[in-house]
């Protein structure tokens, strides 16, 4: 085939590579622009400016990168999505320049891809097969439909296959086999800030000292939390939690011992020293996690199904006739009802409704959720601590119903737990009823019950949320798990036993409602005790909207003590607006509050400073009617090792000065590298010579001198994207690849290595002996026979070279007198990030020599003896 195109084009299209496929035996995928790629021939009249009789030789065009036979580690997606890594190994087929790769069936479906269906070619028998190397078929001819394409630059094949060939996997999943477990690394956050005070002629300091420490070897994470504080009235260090942890991926669960604390899903949550074993949602995949209904139906034809849910399309399939059946959908918060269509090849449609309101404790249909705790109670002030065993498990019954039950027992204590949880077109509703009795030294036992009970409700078509969040009520007698320690620590010492106030009812109510271009919301709050007159009740509500970018809330509070039946109320409306219509332009916020303790009026300025806005500010007034008036200002700034923090405030009555710092380091095998912030699961990037790139265009996460950079939180068991932005790298350094996909698990470090090639950059301009430029399209090599560049429009020659100086070869066929060398030498200009331009005198021809090649193309390169000299300009 050979295209003429005209004057005016500028591009080409490079031909799709294809997969082939031997069963049974071998899949053959081939390489980039090699076996199944059509072959592209150009018309050399189409590169201008060519000597009368130069001959350019463009044949390396015509399969595009070849790839060598050899082991890759490869990024695989299918359909658009990352499966996973593979190491594929290419091997060379006679008669083609590229390698082709193989991946056995097991390989195919691991990647998801079922290969059971798939017949033999005509004439081979499972007996008798052929050789995966003699005959590699286009996949298209046994998967209709299905193709392939792999980048030899990102190491990344992307497989396109129809859904019908594809084994059946919730969306949002994540194959365990490509989870991460990570690097041994120890890592520690902190959270040091200094306070100063002085008023009434009396001057206050505090300093606090927050660290979360963690060492990771193997599958055993080991993690600290802890604080430091130090004031006028002491110092002391205090242990919140100390534990190690392990993944139970085959249970997909997590085994935590130390000093841990309770699930709190059935039963209140206790502090507890000991170990837990208990279910971890964050290994199913999106589309199964929090509940969401199973959506069933039958189609008389092909057909094809969508699911909307006010409106918004969640879900759309093509099912075959016969019973059908949705389960992965993602769960949508409170939702709403589900409204299914089906409509039939002959355009038939029907639709039903199936209902949906989420509740904490509804799970999916047949998915369960267990917890198993042992140890010894733990609670501060506990001088006599028991132990304590305490089980739960959930279970998805239906679309409508999920059981829930459990059990604690400790010394002296036990209670019981029964539940369901109802779907219902109503609306989310769960109940339980909790049994307890409590054995205490000296005194009669105490036995009671308690009820619980949950609500909520998304009405669409009137864009209100309704929950009742909680009602609880217990009877004088009960004691939940807490309490009763307490209480019988009393018992033990000889003690007064209602210094421990027990809950008798409390109740959270909650109510938001679109209005306009804004929304009300309404919360309101509150609890009462059997054997003690301390109490509240809480109310909260507000407005807010905007109107021609001006942002106001309206909110008012009422809090009321039963013990005291003191009433506190206040009513506030603030007002933002921008002062300009740039990413950073300073906004503007007053606010004018009254209240039975306080009222006056509080203005503020604040906004951001910096190409990625790493500096903030705020500058504040405010006037408390009686109080005088005070005046306050805050900066932040978040560098690449830490985020820094300082305010200062003053009135007529006191100063105060705050400074703080943030930050994490991570130790690993590479040195130390440090970050302003760190999460639970982070990764490691090392990427060679590439100072000043950033992550994921973060200003705060950028590689260091050393190579390294923290990427502070990942999403353990999804697919991540970790992007490195070449914007601030010098150019003397290039990425081979700019992205890479990690899948981690909780808690671990993962190593994420990109490839980078350093060398000074340089653009050369040389002409040849009779004037004319250096040929388009021809190749640039060092002494060493190494493919550095080539050159582009206009003579210009893009290189990139290991040393400051030494000699260039440029070619541009393997005819006699069609390559020429030239010195360079770029003296003593630094690199950073400006481009080198050299400027070069007339090239003469001479006889060509043979050079070895590195680079993925031809391995025998003619080049010529005659050269010259280039100095930088």
């Amino acid at each position: 085939m050979r295209f003429n195109p005209p004057a005016s084009v500028r591009n080409r299209t490079l031909p799709r590579h294809r997969l082939k496929l031997a069963v049974p035996g071998l899949l053959l995928v081939s390489g980039t622009h090699a076996i199944g790629a059509e072959h592209a021939e150009f018309n050399p009249a189409f590169f201008t400016g060519r000597a009368a009789g130069m001959h350019v030789d463009i044949s390396k065009f015509s399969q595009g990168n070849v790839v060598l036979p050899g082991s890759y580690r490869t990024e695989v997606h299918l359909n658009g999505q990352w499966t996973g890594r593979e190491t594929l190994t290419f091997v060379a087929v006679e008669g083609h320049k590229s390698a082709q790769v193989c991946l056995e069936p097991e390989a195919l479906q691991r990647l998801g891809i079922n290969v059971e269906p798939v017949e033999p070619p005509p004439n081979e028998t499972a007996s008798a097969p052929a050789s995966p190397f003699a005959r590699c078929a286009d996949i298209a001819s046994y998967l209709p439909g299905a193709s392939s394409q792999f980048d030899s630059g990102e190491n990344r094949l992307d497989l396109q296959v129809p859904q019908i060939y594809l084994a059946r996997k919730a969306r949002g999943y994540v194959d365990p086999q490509h989870w991460d477990g990570g690097i041994d690394a120890a890592f520690v956050r902190y959270n040091a800030n200094t306070f100063a005070t002085q008023a009434n002629g009396h001057s206050l300091s505090s300093n606090y000292l927050g660290l979360n420490t963690g060492l990771n070897l193997g599958d055993w994470h080991w993690r600290h939390n802890g604080n430091y504080n130090h004031s006028a009235s002491g110092s002391a260090y205090q242990s919140s939690a100390t534990y190690v942890q392990r993944e139970l991926s085959t249970l997909q669960s997590q085994l935590m011992a130390g000093e841990i604390y309770t699930p709190g899903e059935l039963f209140d949550s206790v502090r507890l020293r000991g170990a837990s074993l208990f279910s971890d949602d964050r290994m199913l995949p999106d589309s199964q996690t929090g509940f969401a209904p199973v959506v069933r139906g039958v189609a008389q034809t092909n057909a094809r199904v969508s699911v909307r849910q006010r409106g918004v399309l969640l879900d759309e399939v093509s099912v075959a006739p016969g019973p059908f059946v949705l389960n992965d959908l993602f769960p949508t918060g409170y939702g709403g009802d589900l409204t299914v269509t089906v409509i039939e090849a002959d355009g038939r449609q029907r639709e039903f409704i199936v209902p949906f309101a989420a509740n904490a404790n509804l799970l999916r249909p047949g998915y369960h959720r267990y917890s198993l705790s042992v140890g010894q109670l733990d609670e501060i002030g506990l001088h006599h601590p028991p132990t304590l065993t305490q089980a739960t498990y959930q279970h998805g019954l239906s679309n409508v119903l999920t059981g829930y039950t459990g059990a604690v027992f400790c010394d002296d204590y036990q209670s019981q737990l029964l539940g369901a949880a109802f779907n219902t077109a109503v609306g989310a509703l769960s109940f339980d009823l909790t049994h307890s009795n409590a054995h205490l030294p000296g005194n009669p036992s105490r036995e009671g019950q308690s009820v619980h009970l949950r609500y909520s409700k998304n009405f669409a078509d009137t864009g209100t949320h309704f929950a009742l969040g909680a009602y609880r009520y217990s009877t004088e007698g009960f004691l939940n798990v807490a309490d009763a320690a307490r209480v019988r620590d009393l018992a033990i010492d000889g003690l007064n036993l209602d210094k421990v106030p027990h809950l008798r009812d409390r109740m959270d109510i909650s109510l938001n409602q679109s209005l306009g271009n804004g929304s009300v919301y309404l919360t309101g709050s509150s609890q009462n005790h059997w054997n003690h007159a301390n109490g509240s009740l809480t109310f909260s509500a507000g407005y807010s909207s905007s109107w021609k970018g001006l942002h106001y809330t309206l909110s008012a509070q009422r809090n009321r003590d039963l013990l005291s039946d003191r009433v506190d109320k206040q009513v506030d409306l603030t007002v933002s607006l921008p002062l300009g219509s740039g990413a950073r332009s300073p906004t503007l916020t007053t606010t004018v509050y009254h209240g039975d303790q306080s009222s006056g009026e509080r203005a503020t300025l604040g906004g951001s400073l910096g190409e990625r806005s790493e500096f903030s500010y705020g500058v504040g007034a405010s006037r408390t009617h009686g109080s005088g008036n005070t005046t306050s200002a805050d900066v932040r700034y978040q560098a690449s090792h830490a985020a820094l923090s300082a305010g200062y405030g003053q009135s007529s009555a006191y100063r105060s000065a705050s400074i703080g710092v943030t930050g994490g380091m991570v130790a690993h095998a590479g040195g130390v590298t440090f970050a302003p912030e760190l999460g639970d699961t982070l990764g490691i990037v090392q990427a060679p010579d590439a100072q000043g790139a950033r992550i994921n265009g973060s200003h705060s996460a950028q590689v260091a001198k050393s190579g390294y950079a923290v990427v502070p939180h990942l999403t353990p068991y999804r697919q991540n994207v970790v992007e490195l932005d070449p914007k601030d790298l010098s150019v003397d350094v290039e990425l081979k690849t700019a992205s890479k996909n990690v899948a981690p698990r909780a808690g671990s470090v993962v190593k994420l290595q990109f490839e980078t090639v350093s060398g000074q950059a340089l653009l050369i301009t040389a002409l040849r002996e009779d004037g004319s430029p250096l040929p388009f399209g021809a190749d640039v090599f060092d002494e060493d026979g190494a493919s550095v560049g080539i050159v582009g429009q206009g003579g210009k020659a893009f290189v990139r070279v290991s040393r400051a100086q030494g000699q260039l070869t440029v070619q541009w066929s393997s005819q006699a007198n069609a390559s020429c060398r030239l010195r360079y030498d770029s003296g003593k200009q630094p690199g950073g990030d400006r481009l080198r331009h050299l400027d070069a005198g007339h090239c003469q021809g001479a006889e060509p020599i043979v050079a070895q090649a590195r680079s993925a193309g031809p391995a025998v390169r003619l080049v010529e003896k005659r050269q010259m000299t280039v100095r930088g300009s």
